[in-house]
């Protein structure tokens, strides 16, 4: 087995990982980075014979996981399978038009176009949370990761070797969005693991968010507005729930203004996959119905003058809405800017995040006058839950990506040491070989296996949600037919059903024993038995 990044290996963006097994080449993600220069936008996909890939898998809408995907489809030529779930399909090609109309309005140039975007989401298969889905040689079962609307981990199969690929997750239940959640032991051969945020430990996020609120409390009784750059499908949302439930707490009335577009689409796919949401969102009749939001044009928030929490996109301040808005408000010493996330190098929102108080922008420098809070609110699970879920998989190799390079240098030696696996934090290109044990498949019948003696599953951190046995010992008599084996009992209808018949041997042999020791030898045997073999 081959883990091979094109994308992601030691940096955050453009994720795209190449698993060679059994034979047979999977594709997972094919993202973007953004604020970087084109020729590092993009995976290494000139790495890939697109004609050999067996299968492409994607975990979740978001640009870096997801960007690159009409490239590789009506550019590149692949037209193989395609998994995703059902809103990651309905939502994704939203997300990548925005994403190149931005491009557009920048005078950026784009290596696919809008047309393509829709033929390459036309062609996609959908899986089911817990489906075992079957591609050729290949299976592929999906389970919950929380992190956005229908993202997913995958578990691939093939050849009796497994590798476990989780995408972005989050292991702390949000107020639209559960916990990641797996079956217990699943035992890959291999766990590719994000490490977005593996050195951070997170104090309480309910008491994070509790301060937010405040904070933001404070801004609006004295005059001022407040920005919250926030990716609009899904983070919108749970500020919004964040927000609305501090206000009912605190009886205020300001108004929480939430950029028009893909916020309204999003309230639409949010109802529609209510199912994928949290228990809280479960259990509402109209979990997104948002008594103090309004949607508006940047131009009537530029207009107003009353207090007011403004939600924009992009995230990142790397343009749209978001940024004018930010070139308006941070002159104003009243107002207040929280960024609720990470933000790339590059990036405006790195930049304001590092404090900086001279910006400049399209020939012109801004001022940065107002408040800046940053608020560890992110959708990626911290150290701890990185480690949590390595020891519930319990897999035999572990492979990082997705993460800044010397972060994974801080948190390889913990995989290493405290959990005692293997890990490996390969760069873009660099190939991890995995020593894996050779195994066959049997067919044994269901008798047999009722028979078996079930091995207990290991121990593991008490976050587990699942149980059960995860593997077993059997005893028969194995029998190859071409390509297959098979397991019977050992027993006559066993011994038939492999093309064998139980024999029976007799065999005489002629020694000279003292009499004593043959007086004793007769006297546990039946005397008249052997008094006639010796007169015979």
């Amino acid at each position: 087995m081959r883990v091979t990044p094109l994308g992601a290996g030691q940096h955050v963006g453009r994720s795209c990982v190449l698993l060679e097994i059994a034979g047979r080449q999977v594709l997972l993600d094919c993202g973007v980075a953004v604020a970087v220069p084109e020729e590092r936008r993009y995976p290494e996909l000139a790495a890939v014979d697109v004609s050999k890939l067996d299968l492409v898998i994607l975990s979740h809408f978001h640009l870096d996981h997801a960007g690159a995907l009409p490239y590789l489809t009506e550019v590149l030529g692949y037209n193989g399978p395609l998994l995703m779930t059902h809103p990651t399909r309905a939502i994704a090609p939203i997300i990548l038009r925005e994403y190149l109309q931005l491009r557009y309005r920048k005078r950026e140039e784009a290596r696919y176009d809008l047309e393509m975007i829709d033929a390459c989401f036309e062609r996609a298969r959908c899986i089911q949370l817990e489906e075992r889905v079957e591609v050729g040689e290949i299976s592929v079962t999906a389970y919950y990761a929380g992190h956005v609307l229908g993202a997913v981990m995958v578990l691939v199969e093939a050849g009796g070797l497994s590798a476990l690929y989780t995408g972005d997750f989050t292991t702390v239940p949000d107020h639209h969005l559960s916990a990641a959640r797996l079956p217990l032991g699943l035992r890959p051969d291999v766990m590719i693991t994000e490490t977005t945020c593996c050195t951070t430990v997170r104090s309480s996020k309910r008491l994070k968010e509790y301060e937010l609120c405040c904070k933001v409390q404070d801004c609006l009784e004295k005059g001022g507005k407040v920005l919250v750059p926030v990716l609009m499908m899904g983070r919108s949302q749970e500020m919004c729930m964040i927000f609305e439930e501090h206000w009912a707490r605190a009886q205020l009335a300001y108004p929480i203004f939430v950029i028009k577009g893909t916020a309204q689409k999003a309230q639409v796919f949010f109802r529609l996959f209510a199912a994928w949401g949290s228990q809280q969102v479960r259990g509402s009749t109209k979990p997104f119905d948002f008594p103090h939001v309004r949607f508006v044009d940047t131009e009537e928030v530029l207009a107003g003058t009353t207090p007011a929490v403004v939600l924009a996109g992009p995230a990142m301040l790397d343009g749209g809405s978001s940024l004018e808005l930010f070139k308006a408000l941070a002159p104003d010493s009243k107002n207040l800017v929280v960024i609720p996330g990470y933000c790339l190098p590059g990036t405006v929102g790195n930049l304001v995040q590092a404090k900086t108080r001279k910006i400049q922008l399209d020939d012109k420098e801004i001022h940065v006058r107002c408040e800046v809070e940053t608020v560890v609110h992110s959708d990626h699970a911290d150290s701890r839950g990185i480690s949590e879920l390595i020891s519930q998989a319990a897999p035999k190799q572990v492979v990082l990506v997705h993460g800044g390079e010397s972060l994974m240098k801080t948190f390889l030696p913990i995989v290493k040491k405290r959990l005692r696996v293997p890990c490996h934090s390969p760069a873009v290109g660099e190939a991890v070989e995995l020593p894996t044990e050779e195994s066959i498949k049997v067919l044994a019948s269901s008798a047999l296996a009722m028979s078996a003696e079930v091995v207990p599953p290991p121990p593991v951190l008490d976050s587990v949600l699942a149980s059960g046995p995860v593997a077993a010992t059997f005893t028969g008599l194995l029998k190859r037919q071409r390509d297959t084996f098979e397991l019977h009992a050992r027993s006559a209808e066993g011994l038939e059903r492999c093309g064998m018949k139980m024999q029976r041997v007799r065999f005489r042999h002629r020694c000279v024993l003292p009499a004593e020791k043959f007086r004793k030898a007769v006297s546990v045997l039946d005397a008249k038995n052997v008094l006639k073999h010796l007169a015979s």
